[in-house]
């Protein structure tokens, strides 16, 4: 049995989309997850914001998932890293 700490790096890879919407600005989505979605004036901006709407949308799957867990689960907490 493997213990925490025991289990090999991976990366997972995500690919945001930047495109010019509407008004001018640059919307950003993140293809694999298609709720993930924000705007911004520039690209780097885009970049800083997609990054923020990535872990609110985590975030608010995890509480959503929070809610429905049974009382004789097991729960442990897996840490990802986006760069």
């Amino acid at each position: 049995m493997r213990h925490a700490g025991q289990y090999p790096v991976r990366a997972m890879e995500l690919h945001v989309l930047f495109e010019p919407d509407e008004e001018g600005w640059v919307r950003a989505t993140v293809e694999e997850l298609p709720g993930v979605i924000t705007c911004a004036p520039t690209l780097e901006e885009a970049r800083e914001l997609v990054r923020d709407a990535l872990d609110e949308w985590l975030r608010s799957l995890t509480s959503e998932e929070r809610a429905s867990i049974s009382a004789g689960a097991t729960r442990e907490t897996l840490t990802l890293s986006v760069a």
